[in-house]
């Protein structure tokens, strides 16, 4: 084995390890029985491969849709939806979960206010009239939503949701972009890694 060859190894070991250091907080084939949703869905997970598969083609639908999904107003619904659309795409089941974590008990919040104010200046810049939420309003949604009077609140209701929607959709989609396009390098660069060590070895074992 030439200095080279070593080099690619060693690089190959690390990348692998590095591959398993990520994934151990996320759902995977041996462990998706662990979580409190996807446990429902464990047997038939473990059946589909193209649920646990890291290609391009599995990754990207997973990159994109999770991103978008993970900042949707849904929060509590992203578990069992990230597991149906992995179904639907056939795209990678780990990927799809892990990105719904950006919204959890400590951000979603934040989140949620930060996506109205994007899609609310978001409709402005188009010259769309959209209700505002000042702390006076919020104040007097939350009030209505716990005391069950939806019915005086309703167009403020659909107002917000279709501004924090659309802050979801801007926000989501530009991530998805960012991640899809860093994945799809780094799976170039790792292709052209393996396939270099791969001649490398083939030309060993024909010189030898």
């Amino acid at each position: 084995m030439n200095l080279e060859e070593k080099e690619l190894h060693e690089t190959k070991s690390r990348r692998i390890r590095r591959v398993k250091k990520w994934l151990r907080p996320m759902p995977r084939r041996a462990n998706i029985h662990r979580y409190p949703v996807l446990r429902h869905f464990s047997r038939a997970a473990k059946k589909r491969i193209y649920l646990w598969s890291f290609r391009v083609e599995n990754a990207l639908p997973s990159i994109y849709v999770g991103s978008v999904l993970t900042f949707l107003p849904i929060y509590g619904l992203q578990l069992p939806l990230a597991f149906l659309f992995a179904l639907i795409l056939r795209s990678n089941l780990p990927i799809l979960v892990s990105l719904q974590l950006i919204t959890n008990p400590f951000t979603v919040l934040p989140i949620w206010f930060a996506l109205f104010q994007i899609g609310h200046n978001a409709l402005s810049l188009f010259g769309v009239e959209a209700l505002p939420l000042g702390r006076a309003d919020l104040d007097l949604l939350m009030q209505s939503v716990e005391h069950g009077e939806w019915g005086q609140q309703i167009d403020r209701i659909f107002s917000v949701f279709g501004q924090m929607t659309l802050g979801a959709l801007i926000i989501g989609l530009s991530l998805g972009l960012i991640l899809g396009n860093a994945y799809q390098l780094g799976a170039r660069y790792t292709k052209k890694s393996y396939q270099r060590l791969k001649e490398r070895i083939e030309a060993r074992r024909s010189g030898s």
